[in-house]
């Protein structure tokens, strides 16, 4: 009998041993959940959605192929829809009933002009009577490649393979150059979750119950062993009587030696109980356990409310993240420096615009003319102390930051981009260097950014379209302008260098065959203006200031010198010059709330963008 249980627990053994490992090995299922999809047509660019991404959980793991070139980049969806405006483009989808992907091509017709809609000039039809011209229709979309949108992107030649993780409201586009078919395979793939409980449990049972075959075996050859010996039959010797045993009164329980070995028995087989599940449960891992004897958690409640729901939807997407950010700048930053060594204005006008552009386009011609005029100052990519991007979903959009500062000696620069269409990259629009001593205003982390604030909003201490016109105002009265009280005094550099006193003095020291005016008038930077943390603003805008150099006695003569000789080319003049100066301003603006709250001059630029003989 011992030798028939052992070998069943052998046979048990060997079942539970191998079941354990082929849960974990051949009858495993996969470890990850591939799907795959060719796309055809001529479309350009293929999109998957981030529903599609997401139709599994695990990271993404894509895989493209089908071109020379493979460009895949991901964004916000509604912001690549945007940037593909009316180019028709596949879209994949993803059946769940069956794991297997789809393609559809999706054409978007252009928006058709309004024939009710008055013409450029004001006319609702032309003189001859054929309607006015119709809109132009988009331009082809550009290569995608390097596009400030995206918010990260990848190229590679013939294939290309990329892990993500993407939320559902990021999809992926992916192209070659914008003009050849999009790559035609994608493949994607999940990785699947898998759960062998009893795996571990059957290994370790398997391996117990081996040992007890093994033990039931010596046990048998032992014992086998013992009754091989010689049976002989002992002679009875006669057995002296029993003593008579008088019983007390109190009864006491009688134990015969068959009890004993039963109660023997049992507390060995209640051991090795004891002993087989806990040596069971030690072969089990935590979770394992967790799964067999635990009960499931209690799901954690989670409060809802329309409001809240409500305040969720109203929350504006930023304009970019922190990392579209910090590759913005670099690429402006590299830009720049390699316009500014090569006096490059077009390349220049691929990262700055409006009054910054100016400054810049000014100095390169000066550079030209002489040598000894230094270059601009180099915008720097790092640090990044502020980031402050619009809140918004529309365009354009703005972005404010200040990079630098580790050098003591250097101002940090401000930066106030725009980026006009989604096609558009973000351009440089205003570029001062912060004052010293001036604290900047609290504003939004950057996750939350601020709001573009309308020109005339009054809630401010002066509205954002007239800072300009008022600060010009006290440059050139002084004390005796109106708007005085409107402007913090202290510290305020460029009243310093360019204000009242500074004009008397030039005026002074002209001979007396010249005569020189000043004026004033609106800059060509956009006015923008966006919240800060107290209701107040941080408006950026721009004015100019024109120096009129006159002569006022037949036949005298202005001698040019400095950057004016430079920039007009000219030595000297019998007739005069106009020399144009650019001010990049950027204010703090209170709320109105704050009694007696003055505009703070945070930062400014100051450079002759233009001169011109009279």
């Amino acid at each position: 009998m011992r030798f028939v249980s052992a070998i069943v627990a052998f046979v048990l053994a060997a079942a539970m041993i191998v079941f354990g490992i082929a849960q974990r090995t051949w009858l495993a299922p996969p470890d990850e959940l591939k799907t795959s999809v060719a796309t055809t047509g001529e479309a350009a660019f293929t999109v998957i959605p981030g529903a599609v991404l997401n139709s599994n959980p695990g990271q993404q793991h894509l895989q493209l192929s089908g071109g020379d070139t493979v460009w895949a980049a991901y964004a916000r969806t509604s912001d690549i829809v945007a940037w593909l405006g009316t180019e028709p483009y596949n879209s994949i989808s993803y059946n769940a009933k069956k794991d297997t992907l789809g393609s559809k091509l999706v054409e978007t017709p252009a928006a058709e002009p309004d024939a009710t809609a008055p013409d450029a000039s004001g006319g609702d039809a032309a003189a001859d009577g054929t309607a006015p011209d119709a809109a132009a229709p988009e331009a082809a979309a550009p290569n995608p490649a390097g596009s400030d949108l995206w918010l990260e992107e990848k190229q590679s030649d013939g294939a290309l393979t990329w892990t993500m993780s993407v939320p559902k409201d990021v999809s992926l586009i992916v192209a070659v150059d914008g003009t050849a078919p999009a790559p035609s395979n994608v493949t994607l793939s999940w990785p699947l979750q898998h759960s062998t409980p009893w795996a571990g449990p059957l290994i370790v049972g398997g391996g117990i119950l081996l040992l007890v075959g093994l033990g039931l075996y010596i046990w048998g050859l032992v014992h086998m062993r013992k009754t091989r010996g010689p049976r002989r039959k002992t002679p009875k010797l006669p057995q002296p009587p029993r003593p008579r045993v008088v019983r007390s009164e109190v009864l006491e329980p009688v134990t015969t030696n068959k009890g004993r070995r039963a109660a023997r028995r049992t507390a060995l087989a209640t051991g090795g109980i004891v002993l087989t599940t806990g040596l069971l449960l030690s072969g089990c891992s935590s979770s394992d356990v967790d799964k067999l004897f635990k009960d499931d958690p209690a799901p954690v409640p989670t409060v809802t409310s329309s409001a809240a729901a409500a305040a969720a939807e109203e929350v504006q997407p930023v304009a970019v993240t922190e990392g579209q950010l910090r590759r913005i700048l670099d690429r402006v930053s590299t830009t720049v420096a390699q316009a500014d060594t090569d006096r490059n204005t077009d390349l220049l006008s691929t990262r700055l615009t409006g009054p910054a552009l100016e400054e810049r386009t000014a100095n390169y011609a000066m550079r030209g003319a002489d040598g000894n005029i230094a270059a601009p100052d180099a915008i720097p990519a790092t640090p990044i102390t502020l980031d402050l991007p619009q809140a918004t979903d529309t365009w354009p959009r703005t972005v404010m930051t200040v990079v630098g500062g580790d050098d003591p000696a250097v101002a940090p620069v401000a930066l106030v981009l725009v980026q006009k269409t989604p096609r558009d990259n973000y351009l440089v629009t205003y570029a001062v260097k912060l004052q010293a001593k001036v604290p900047f205003p609290a504003v939004a982390p950057p996750s939350v950014g601020a709001p573009l604030l309308p020109n005339d909003v009054k809630l401010l201490a002066a509205q954002p379209d007239q800072l300009g016109t008022e600060y010009a105002d006290i440059l050139a009265q002084g004390d005796a302008s109106q708007f005085i009280d409107v402007f913090q005094k202290d510290p305020d550099g460029l009243r310093t260098n360019v204000g009242v006193d500074y004009k008397n003095s030039k005026k002074s020291g002209l001979p007396t065959t010249a005569s020189l005016e000043f004026s004033n008038g609106p800059g060509s930077g956009p006015v923008l203006a966006l919240a800060s943390n107290d209701s107040g603003a941080i408006v950026a805008t721009s004015i100019i200031e024109r120096e009129t150099a006159k002569v006022v006695e037949e036949g005298a003569t202005i001698n040019l010198e400095g950057q004016v000789k430079a920039l007009s080319g000219l030595a000297n003049t019998t007739k005069g010059v106009e020399s144009t100066y650019g001010y990049q301003l950027l204010f703090y603006v209170p709320p109105t709330t704050v009694e007696g709250g003055q505009v703070v001059l945070l930062g400014y630029a100051q450079a002759l963008i233009g001169v011109k003989e009279l």
